[in-house]
């Protein structure tokens, strides 16, 4: 299996088994009273910057990014290490009369993110016909976060049949 067709069938499924299941609050650094609920993007590798978004977009968080950690082949299969990176925005608690008060509860939105994912990935054995899905799945929130913004990342492996092979014993015998 071609790894970038990996890639795109992660970001498919997240599409349509997560990102329409959850509601965030969208990133705005210049109004911070300003709130506004939206799905998380899906993007592939990084987050876009905001001059390179999908025209689409105006803001590029909250987000799900899918990348490859590794890849394994061997005669019998492909497996893919695949990580998805999470990244929210969640400043404080906004109240009914446009006020809001900061605080450090973010990591409460990217937590459900997460969880959500892990659900659904655990709901699922096989991806797009083509990958299965590893029994195991990992998951942390990194040390530092930078306020207003959360990060965390999900590892799990996808497996998939090998390219194929010539046999060797074959081309001997010829």
């Amino acid at each position: 299996m071609h790894t970038v067709r990996a890639l795109e069938l992660v970001k498919t499924f997240l599409e349509e088994q997560v990102s329409p299941n959850i509601k965030l609050q969208k990133a705005s650094d210049e109004d911070v009273l300003h709130y506004e609920l939206v799905h998380p993007n899906v993007f592939i590798g990084w987050v876009p910057p905001q001059g390179y978004l999908p025209e689409n977009l105006d803001s590029n968080i909250p987000c799900l990014i899918v990348g490859l950690d590794t890849g394994v082949d061997t005669p019998k299969e492909s497996e893919f290490d695949i990580k998805i990176s999470f990244a929210v925005y969640s400043p404080g608690e906004h109240k009914p009369d446009s006020t809001y008060t900061p605080n450090f509860k973010g990591y409460i939105d990217l937590l459900n993110l997460m969880d959500l994912t892990k659900a659904k990935l655990c709901q699922q054995i096989i991806l797009g016909n083509k990958l299965k899905i590893s029994d195991e799945i990992k998951w942390g929130m990194y040390q530092d976060q930078p306020y207003p913004y959360w990060y965390g990342y999900m590892t799990f492996s996808l497996q998939g049949s090998a390219y194929p092979r010539v046999e060797v014993q074959k081309l001997l015998n010829e």
